[in-house]
């Protein structure tokens, strides 16, 4: 299967996972596996200069997902002004380039059009994601480490 083929498989599926509201659907041969699980809790934003402390977060089932005590965490709301930064294929969301170094971005900074955002890592491949336009970072609606979905909103610049 070609490269192009997988990924509009893995879209083809999205589709159906969203219209039919299912909640996971996997496909298999003998040269690939494709597993895509529906995002059903709500997108978490970390403000840079928020200092309200969470203790628990719990997903769409109401059992605790995250154990944080220094990191604040907000809900975006759908009516967020600016421009959406939006995931261009599926895979793992990475902040920073290593674990150790600090992120590309952070909510306040300031960015140029083609400045790198963030990264996603799809089938080991490192895909760098650009400011597709000059402005501020309001919002950050994933951490390094979460997967993401095609076309879901992953930063908003003003």
């Amino acid at each position: 299967m070609e490269l192009k083929e997988i990924k509009d498989v893995a879209v083809e599926l999205m589709d159906s996972l969203k219209s039919k509201g299912l909640g996971e659907i996997s496909i298999e041969t003998k040269d690939i596996k494709i597993k895509i699980k529906a995002n059903t809790s709500a997108a978490v934003v970390i403000p840079a200069n928020n200092e309200q402390v969470v203790s628990n977060i719990l997903d769409s089932n109401g059992e605790k997902i995250k154990q944080n005590t220094n990191t604040s965490v907000q809900v975006a709301d759908e009516g967020t002004n600016g421009t959406k930064v939006n995931a261009p294929l599926v895979g793992t969301f990475y902040a920073a380039p290593a674990p150790d170094e600090p992120p590309y971005i952070e909510v306040g900074q300031k960015v140029k059009k083609g400045d790198t955002l963030f990264i996603i890592e799809a089938m080991k491949t490192m895909n760098e994601i650009s400011a597709p336009c000059d402005g501020t970072i309001s919002c950050i609606m994933a951490q390094s480490g979460d997967m993401v979905e095609y076309d879901q909103t992953l930063a908003v610049i003003v």
